[in-house]
């Protein structure tokens, strides 16, 4: 049986959401990082005034199930543009192919909480399950430049036991670094943001 169809009729059984209204998705929240002790990600759209183009928020009367979860560096000139976050490389350690973000290894020695409706689904999670360091990593000190390897669609993704969120919970999710510490774009940018990405399956309009 294809890993897909096994996984949405579990998450059908679990939920009651029929088989057909299941449709593969993806969530994405942005923070900008900065001088602080610790970062939040809102996931919903009703709680952003202006979510940046490659953010992928969750719709007031809609459903999304977790099914896996990254978190992500990228940087982007200080002008933030559409094309130049469209544009901006996403990498899950402190390294870009602009040069490196400054402290942003912070992010992988920091804990991520969820708590939904005040319950705890994630109370203490390590972020250091989200990077990776790539075989192949980009390099400029070569006339021709590589890519960052990347062997599949779920990399630096945690598998997570399915959850469902909707666009009307209360959802605060958080990466606790301990201490404030200074994190920044390389030389050639002033802006660097976290990335939390959320992938599993979409109800739209399920709620009324």
């Amino acid at each position: 049986m294809n890993a897909i169809i096994a996984e949405k009729k579990f998450i059908s059984e679990r939920t009651g959401i029929p088989y057909s209204n299941l449709s593969q998705a993806y969530l994405r929240a942005e923070t900008a990082l900065g001088s602080l002790s610790s970062y939040e990600f809102e996931l919903q759209k009703n709680n952003v005034s202006s979510p940046n183009v490659t953010e992928r928020l969750l719709n007031l009367n809609d459903e999304f199930v977790i099914t896996h979860m990254t978190i992500a560096l990228k940087a982007v000139p200080s002008t933030e543009t559409d094309a130049e976050h469209l544009a901006a490389v996403l990498t899950n350690y402190a390294e870009t192919n602009n040069g490196a973000i400054s402290n942003g290894e912070a992010i992988y020695n920091s804990s991520l909480s969820m708590t939904i409706d005040r319950k705890e689904f994630l109370p203490n999670y390590d972020a250091r399950f989200f990077r990776r360091v790539p075989d192949t990593q980009v390099s400029s000190l070569t006339s021709v430049e590589t890519e960052n390897g990347v062997p599949n669609g779920l990399y630096g993704f945690a598998p997570f036991e399915p959850v469902k969120i909707d666009g009307r919970q209360t959802i605060d999710t958080q990466l606790d670094l301990g201490s404030a510490v200074t994190i920044a774009g390389p030389a050639s940018f002033t802006s660097a943001f976290a990335c939390l990405i959320v992938r599993g399956y979409l109800v739209v309009n399920a709620k009324s």
